[in-house]
């Protein structure tokens, strides 16, 4: 039998959060949102305990259910998610004691433990939130989990709350002879432009991975993907990315920081990677999409850094929109990072799905044709490339380009 070895090519298939074997979600509808009817309470759960892991906001103020998520946390060990929408618990007085006898309503109808439970939250900041809701929607919610599609497609629902349509994905890849899946609800938007809704994933997986492991898995493909978006310049203080991780898929336990640990977090990171491109695409009503890729760099945080600077730059955002690319500017932009930068071997380019233009190379500069600048913002998606030749190290960040 071989060693775990990894099928590059993402396969997408249906089910969502249920894709993986052993996984089950619903969502109701229970009176916390104002919309009359509309679910409003998520739970995605495994048939048994597993292996989790969260990362939280990277706003220095954080909602109360990622207070309570790493209390129990703590051990690595979790069975379940439970998310509602409509009012966000953040800023409550009674915000945690509510948080704390949610997941004991949950226990009370289901064989949940209290501390088996994690917790997200999204909605308008500042309402009333009370235990009644879900003291009604709980038992509901927790009798007609579901294995099927349609049970990950009701928890999709429930998250939503500007988003157009409910967010689900499946995607199937092989570690060596073992087929692995990782399935996910998320929501997000952009679809109040130039702002980011909150954004929330639940990601389930069959890998079998220790949660030491799923936990710096999880922190890694998150740093390169959803942490690379800039809309705003703002996260909101309830964005949530959760995963649960049963080991169905019968692979060698992934233990340490060895080649098979970066198999699974490349597979993670393209799964969270198409997830961040359609939550920017989401909704932005014919604004371009802006892709920065940075290559060549000396260290993965100096790529990072220059590949958000790239994207979050309103000026850089005028002067695409404008069809005026300044050279000088960019290059302004990348001082602004990085101390020292060899512009003898630097390549910058601009690129959509049409044609891919130079617009520096080795100290040298070429002017963007007018034809090409006033097509620039006609392509759903435009791209920055910088080419650093000083390393090994790449990036990649996500933005919109707001009429």
């Amino acid at each position: 039998m071989r060693k775990n070895a990894v099928n590059k090519k993402l396969r997408e298939l249906p089910g969502g959060v249920c894709a993986p074997e052993g996984f089950q979600a619903n969502g109701v509808a229970c009176g916390i949102s104002r919309e009359a009817g509309r679910k409003d309470l998520a739970l995605v759960a495994a048939d048994r305990r597993c292996p989790a892991a969260c990362v939280f906001s990277v706003n220095s103020t954080q909602s109360v259910t990622a207070k309570v998520s790493k209390k129990h946390l703590k051990n690595g060990i979790a069975r379940a998610v439970l998310i509602n929408s409509g009012t966000a618990n953040i800023f409550l007085p009674n915000g945690e004691w509510i948080a704390e006898k949610v997941c004991r309503v949950l226990a009370k109808h289901s064989s949940i433990e209290v501390n088996e439970t994690l917790l997200a939250s999204t909605g308008s900041v500042g309402g009333t939130l009370t235990l009644e809701p879900f003291e009604r929607g709980i038992p509901q919610l927790a009798k007609g989990l579901s294995h099927s599609e349609e049970g990950s497609l009701a928890a999709a629902q429930a998250i939503m709350t500007v988003d157009k349509e409910p967010k689900q994905a499946a995607f199937e890849f092989d570690l060596g002879d073992f087929p692995c899946k990782i399935g996910v609800i998320y929501k997000g938007t952009a679809r109040v432009c130039p702002n980011m809704a909150t954004v929330l994933a639940v990601i389930t997986t069959d890998v079998n991975v220790s949660s030491k492991m799923l936990q710096k898995a999880l922190v890694a493909a998150v740093k390169d993907t959803f942490n690379m978006i800039c809309i705003d310049g703002v996260s909101s203080p309830n964005d949530t990315v959760s995963i649960l991780a049963n080991g169905k898929a019968g692979n060698y336990q992934i233990f340490c920081e060895d080649s098979e640990y970066e198999k699974f977090v490349n597979a993670l990171r393209e799964v969270l990677r198409e997830v961040c491109q359609r939550i920017v695409k989401d909704g932005s009503e014919g604004s371009p999409l802006l892709v920065c890729k940075v290559s060549g760099a000396k260290s993965k945080q100096l790529a990072r850094a220059l590949a958000k600077t790239m994207v979050c730059s309103s000026a850089l955002k005028a002067m695409l929109l404008q069809g005026n690319v300044g050279v000088t500017d960019l290059i302004y932009l990348i001082n602004s990072v990085m101390e020292e930068v060899n512009y003898g071997r630097t390549r910058i380019s601009v690129q959509t799905d049409a044609y891919t233009c130079v617009l520096f190379d080795s100290g040298r500069t070429f002017a963007l044709s007018e034809e090409r600048a006033k097509d620039l913002c006609a392509h759903e998606e435009i791209g920055l490339l910088v080419e650093l030749q000083e390393g090994n190290f790449a990036a990649r960040a996500l933005g919109l380009l707001c009429r």
